[in-house]
Order: C-alpha cells, then structure tokens, then sequence
C-alpha cells in the first residue's frame, strides 16, 4: 500500500529517522545477482521504526505530523495532519460494525446506521466490507490522511470478518492490538511508500514493515473493557500513547 504519488514523507527527525532505516533496509535487499533470497535477507528492527509513532499526533496537539516541516507532497507542509483521536475513531468503528456484523449483533449495528438484516442478504462480504468502512469513515477528501483512515477500517474489520469465519473469536484485546499494529503499518508504508514501491522486492519490504509494525503494537500495555465502538476507539487511543511514552523513554 502507501502512497503513489510525490509525496515523499514528513519533514522532522521522526520522519528522518524511519525513512533512514527503511533505506538501509531496502539496500540490504538487493544483491549482485538480484533479490537475496529469504535466507540472506537483512532483517528489518522493529525498534528503528517506533518512532512512526510520533508522526502520529497526540489528541490536542496543533500543527504538522512529526516535529518539523514536511517533504512536500500533499498534506500540507507538515505532511498528513493524522492524529490518534481520528485514527482510533475510525478504526474502532469499522472494528465495532464488523465484530456485531459476525456476532449476529444487530442492535449495535443499528446504532452505527447498519442494517444486519440487510447487510446479510447481500451475500457478499466485500459489499458488507465497504458499506462498514463507508459508515466508519468521512466523507472521501483524497488527503493522505483520508487515505490511511479508509486502509485501516477497511483492513481491521476484514480481519475481523476473516478470524470469525475461520471459527475463531478475537477477544477485545486483539482487536485493539491488531488495529494499532494497523495504524502503524498504514502510516509507515505512506511515510516510506517512494522507497518501497518501486523497489523490486517491495512485496517483500511491505510484509516486513507490517510485521514490524505487529512487533511494536505488542508493546502497547492495554486496558479494554469491550468491542463497542467507544470501548475500542479508547483503547487504541490509550494503547498508541502509551507507545509514544515508549519511544520517548528510549530516544
């Protein structure tokens, strides 16, 4: 995933820093002859990604993502304006809608403006699929942010979706820890995406960035009382600056 077009990531240390790794990562990829095989590939340190976390704006705070101008593309100077409130609000909804969805939970569907009738006679998971991210999601404004908000409720509820009808039921805990690793999958591929997508391994490095990401959302200590809606969207919150008072501590 990740962007296509100029932008070429926030300005800033933070910014720096990840796409720093990431290119190092990327050269370590490519040998004489071509890709390195699975065996010979450099691993890619969740740790020198963290600080993906401070690009991700603290409810209240003003300004531009990361701590310095940005660089360039859309977004405005300070790259996308992506906050956690807004991230986790999106993605709690579309994982709320989504776990109702497959519980057979209609009163909580209707509370989000879903229909669970309706959404079964479809009979089509990838119809139900959008109309969740739809409701969970702003009107489309073709921004960075809009971009990764619509990726990540449309990625966690399908997860979600995936899991029950594997006959598994995440608990509450590993739908907030999936969704944070999401949010910070999402914002590392668009921070990084002019260096990852037209790499020849990049199915590679985009695996190994969200695996990473998986790595650093494990981290979080987190505190979830249930899958409603607000119940989720508070934890993700809780569970993104409890990582950023992680990287803080470690920088």
């Amino acid at each position: 995933m990740g962007t296509s077009g100029a932008y070429s990531g926030s300005g800033g240390k933070d910014g720096k820093t990840v796409r720093d790794a990431v290119r190092k990562y990327l050269d370590g990829l490519s040998g004489p002859d071509g890709p390195r095989k699975n065996g010979d590939r450099p691993p890619l340190d969740p740790a020198s990604l963290q600080r993906i976390v401070n690009l991700i704006r603290p409810r209240g705070a003003s300004g531009g993502g990361g701590d310095g101008p940005g660089g360039g593309g859309s977004g405005g100077s300070g790259g996308p304006q992506r906050t956690t409130a807004a991230s986790a609000r999106t993605a709690g909804r579309a994982a709320a809608a989504a776990y109702a969805y497959s519980t057979g939970d209609a009163a909580t569907l209707q509370r989000l403006g879903l229909d669970y009738e309706e959404l079964r006679s479809l009979g089509d998971d990838v119809e139900v699929l959008r109309r969740i991210v739809n409701m969970a999601c702003s009107t489309p404004d073709s921004s960075i942010e809009d971009h990764e908000q619509r990726y990540v409720a449309a990625d966690v509820a399908e997860w979600v979706m995936e899991q029950e009808r594997g006959g598994y039921r995440p608990t509450p805990d590993e739908v907030v820890r999936q969704t944070i690793a999401v949010i910070i999958a999402e914002a590392l591929l668009v921070e990084t995406g002019n260096l990852v997508n037209g790499h020849e391994s990049a199915d590679v490095a985009e695996q190994d960035i969200r695996d990473a990401a998986e790595f650093i959302a494990v981290q979080a200590d987190l505190s979830v009382n249930g899958v409603t809606e607000d119940e989720i969207s508070r934890a993700v919150e809780d569970g993104i600056e409890r990582l950023r008072g992680i990287v803080r501590g470690g920088s």
